[in-house]
């Protein structure tokens, strides 16, 4: 008797929902407990599951890594939802917060340290256009709404100091705790000390 093959439709729901696994498990146990054997546990699902819906674990944290760049963009529409709203520095460093609190660390982190993955996930960056890049056009993007509302200067060049921010933030993503990370308090008076400028 044939297997029914499964449709895309489904094959896309299998992946969503085997993603969501694998974000609890990471954000749980990090990324290094990820195997397609820990994701089919964590599922509650048959061992070959996993391999229905993506070729190996490669694959697997290739998507893992652009479902944490969906989180950015979320965070980056809530960040626009700020304009004109607490003060910008304040805003700049609930989103920094965010995502130096999120899994995306540890993730980034795994990522960097696997020469291979590294490469698969930098080319799934080329092929989509997604990648750290956009973390810069959210911060700039965030900036030059605020200098429409007002709240930063006309001469301020926004795009600048969103590059500046950007690279700063993502420097303490990738870098993790080997890096001395500020503590809250000093990471808003840094940002304060910035937005002075503006």
């Amino acid at each position: 008797m044939m297997v029914p093959r499964r449709s895309a439709e489904t094959t896309e729901e299998l992946r969503a929902s085997l993603i969501e696994h694998a974000r609890r498990l990471v954000a749980r146990e990090g990324p290094a407990k990820l195997t397609m054997r820990s994701l089919a546990a964590e599922a509650g699902c048959a061992l070959g599951l996993p391999y229905k819906a993506f070729a190996d674990r490669a694959d697997l944290m290739v998507e893992l890594v652009h479902a944490s760049f969906g989180d950015l963009r979320q965070a980056g529409g809530e960040l626009q939802r700020r304009v004109g709203r607490g003060t910008v520095a304040g805003n700049l460093a609930w989103f920094a917060e965010w995502l130096l609190d999120s899994p995306a660390v540890a993730l980034a982190q795994h990522v960097m340290s696997d020469e291979a993955l590294a490469q698969s996930v930098v080319s799934h960056f080329h092929a989509t256009g997604e990648g750290p890049t956009q973390l810069e056009s959210l911060v700039s993007d965030y900036l030059a709404a605020e200098q429409r509302a007002g709240r930063v200067a006309p001469v301020v060049d926004t795009d600048a100091f969103g590059f500046v921010l950007a690279g700063a933030i993502h420097h303490l993503v990738v870098m993790g705790h080997g890096y001395p990370r500020p503590s809250k308090r000093r990471l808003a008076e840094i940002l304060a000390a910035i937005c002075n400028r503006f």
